[in-house]
């Protein structure tokens, strides 16, 4: 999918949206969705290594960077936008956790932060690539994010995966749904792209699909709620997201996943 606005636009809009907690309609701007956060976590927490150090990058408002730094050790969260580094040294503040801090930097040059900090155990990713306005830039951040990660260490990373929003909109199409839209400043990634570029630094060890709990909250939850709107804090998202996590149903639904992922290793 082809992005639609410049680096500064995308910059403009984090900033914009980091001036509050929640949107109009009480959710966190950077996990509209927390039922879909709550499952992304699930997956990535299940691989973190208890005392590994860790760099989470894109991390937003920091909830899943303190949440992680409850199973690793030396924990840093990174992103762009200077607002939400406040944000997240603010929550930190009330965590107590002395293991953890919060930087600001840009994923497509983390040079500066492996000075000050070294490299890491475990980095981790979560919507943070497909905020990158063209596949080059994507290309150039995935490089920088594996000069961050110690060989044999991990990357676990869940981004936007084209073919899942175009199973997806198969599927809603057939049961008389509108197409699901990306919204304009995501650029998301076909997987045989991401796995070709990724190769260079990593091999594959697993990828977690997401496709049931996609379906559920974007597919049945529509057409059981019609004519009623859906909402992202729909019990059925809630009860979708808890299912996510047994192994009899990860494995479903996986033509309309786009938010699976993947578990990466640095080569030596």
């Amino acid at each position: 999918m082809t992005g639609k606005r410049s680096l500064d636009d995308v910059r403009a809009y984090w900033t914009d949206a980091a001036r509050q907690d929640v949107d109009a309609d009480g959710l966190r701007p950077t996990a509209r969705d927390p039922f879909l956060q709550q499952a992304v976590e699930d997956a990535m927490e299940a691989r973190l290594q208890p005392g590994a150090s860790l760099i989470d990058i894109g991390c937003g408002d920091g909830r899943s960077t303190i949440r992680f730094a409850r199973t690793t050790g030396r924990t840093l969260g990174v992103d762009y936008i200077e607002s939400y580094v406040r944000q997240a040294e603010k929550l930190l503040a009330g965590a107590a956790n002395p293991s953890v801090g919060f930087a600001q930097g840009n994923v497509l040059d983390l040079a500066p932060i492996v000075s000050r900090h070294g490299t890491f155990d475990i980095a981790t990713s979560i919507r943070c690539l497909i905020n990158v306005t063209d596949w080059s830039l994507q290309k150039q951040a995935i490089g920088q994010i594996a000069s961050c990660v110690k060989p044999g260490g991990l990357y676990l990373v869940s981004e936007g995966w084209t073919e899942g929003v175009e199973g997806l909109n198969r599927l809603r199409e057939r049961f008389g749904l509108p197409e699901f839209k990306v919204v304009e400043y995501n650029l998301t990634m076909r997987r045989n792209d991401f796995e070709k570029e990724a190769g260079r630094y990593f091999e594959i060890v697993d990828y977690v699909s997401l496709g049931f709990y996609i379906f559920m909250s974007r597919v049945y939850q529509p057409v059981f709620t019609a004519p009623a709107a859906p909402r992202h804090d729909h019990p059925i998202n809630s009860v979708a997201a808890k299912l996510q996590a047994s192994p009899e149903v990860r494995r479903t639904f996986d033509e309309c996943d786009y938010a699976g992922v993947y578990v990466l290793r640095r080569r030596g």
